[in-house]
């Protein structure tokens, strides 16, 4: 029996999704069994060759055949293997990440739900299902956001933004599509161009769309939050790069590195100015990838084949930092009872000094200091800026060490001795298990910022297959 690769990388997750919706109970068995799906999936997308074939027990598996699907093709190309790896790989990592802070939680199967439905979108051809597949992976990740017992505003707040992009790429297609029929039409590329950029920027958060962000953050359970910013959002970055590359005359435009360049360095200022008086750390958490995210907007507005490179170098540092930085928030909210605010947290780094420490180092990398690989792409970013604006290289700096400040402020916060006697507060007594995983992550996050050539390699070769840029 011959599977085409669509349905296997689509089917299988689903319908493992569909078994440990069964299995909630056991919430062991449904951490490593949604890990290995996902992990599994990126293995075969790493070792099985484009035009391979799979074959176990009479079940042969074509990666490059399509699916036809009433009329709809769906396939994977040759650009869309990094894509499908960021998305399985990461999904597996966050799932173990998760083990010990959602028991018998509905993450698990609609994670691994969800991380289906983001591959799919770059297996379909037309844009008005991929438009659809990203809002409905958007809506199953909502679901397991405020397991934890927040308020619904954050959860609400995405759900609501991600919804009022989907008319915007519906249309911008539509119009694309024209102005392949009436290419003197430049009235259908101005307004498809407007369309694009209002759409993706509610979808990244971008200025003045950004309260998602914070309320997401702010309220949300902390594995899924990373989820969402590194799952969803690199989904919605390699979309938008995919338009890019299938429509090369949008980046041709003259006001194409003024935009994105202007809208990175907004978010970066916007996020920067907000962390360094923010006084909730989860708040700052979204503020602290409000910057990255204009960071990697910024290096999209460079019109350089090495700003795309250090673009995915940025989204790949991405789980590392974040990975840290919430498994140390997690733990400083069952501290407090679910409190995350600077008042409450006075001292906790006495009380919770594997937490604090996740936070503080995860807050440093996602930041872009050394010892990082979110480091080295900082650094190259802002080297690549400042050969063509000075300024603006240094107005980026300065947006990324005023979230520094912040993570300086809320250190002083964590570090602050008690005033009552040793032995009074309480103290946390850490899971073990998160402890191994924390020390496991520094360790990943220093090893990468030593040698960072290992991921930036990997970006390069994900870089060179969007060739609109020179």
């Amino acid at each position: 029996m011959t599977i085409a690769g669509p349905l296997f990388v689509l089917g299988v997750p689903l319908a493992v999704a569909a078994v440990l919706q069964i299995l909630r109970r056991w919430t062991a068995i449904s951490v490593w069994l949604a890990a290995l799906t996902a992990a599994g999936m990126g293995v075969l997308l790493t070792l099985l060759p484009l035009g391979g074939v799979w074959t176990f027990r009479g079940l042969t598996v074509e990666l490059a055949r399509p699916l036809v699907v009433m009329g709809r093709v769906v396939q994977i190309e040759a650009a869309d293997i990094f894509v499908l790896r960021y998305i399985f790989f990461t999904a597996a990592a966050l799932f173990l990440l998760a083990w010990r802070f959602l028991p018998h939680s509905n993450f698990f199967p609609v994670g691994l739900a969800a991380a289906a439905l983001f591959s799919g979108v770059f297996m379909v051809e037309q844009v008005v299902y991929t438009a659809l597949l990203v809002v409905m992976g958007a809506i199953l990740t909502v679901f397991p956001l405020h397991e934890s017992g927040g308020a619904a505003k954050g959860g609400l707040r995405y759900l609501v933004y991600t919804v009022l992009a989907l008319p915007g790429l519906m249309v911008t297609q539509l119009l694309l599509d024209l102005f392949m029929v009436f290419p003197n039409d430049q009235g259908l590329l101005n307004t498809a161009t407007v369309l694009l950029g209002v759409s993706f920027a509610i979808l990244f958060g971008a200025v003045p769309f950004q309260s998602w962000l914070s309320a997401v953050s702010s309220d949300g359970s902390p594995p899924v939050v990373t989820y969402l910013f590194t799952v969803n959002t690199g989904t919605v970055w390699f979309l938008l790069l995919a338009y890019f590359r299938n429509y090369p005359w949008l980046s041709q435009q003259a006001a194409f590195g003024t935009l994105f360049t202007t809208l990175g360095l907004v978010m970066m200022v916007t996020g920067g100015v907000l962390a360094a008086a923010q006084q909730r750390l989860g708040r700052l958490v979204g503020y602290a990838t409000l910057v990255d995210n204009g960071a990697m907007l910024l290096a999209l507005g460079t019109g350089r084949m090495e700003g795309l490179a250090l673009a995915a170098l940025l989204l790949l540092a991405r789980p590392f930092s974040l990975g840290l930085m919430t498994l140390g928030l997690q733990g400083l909210r069952q501290l407090t009872g679910g409190l995350d605010d600077h008042l409450a947290l006075e001292g906790a780094a006495f009380r919770a000094p594997w937490s604090t420490m996740a936070f503080l180092v995860g807050g440093i990398a996602l930041a872009g200091f050394p010892l990082s690989l979110g480091f080295a792409a900082r650094w190259g970013l802002y080297r690549i800026t400042a050969m063509t604006n000075f300024a603006n290289a240094m107005v980026a700096l300065g947006s990324a060490a005023a979230v520094m400040l912040g993570i300086v402020i809320s250190m002083r916060v964590l570090l602050t001795r008690p005033v009552a006697p040793p032995g009074s507060a309480p103290v946390l007594k850490e899971d073990r298990l998160v402890v191994v995983l924390i020390v496991a992550l520094l360790l990943v996050t220093l090893a990468l910022g030593f040698f960072p050539s290992v991921a930036s390699n990997l970006a390069v070769e994900m870089a060179q297959w969007y060739t609109f840029f020179p």
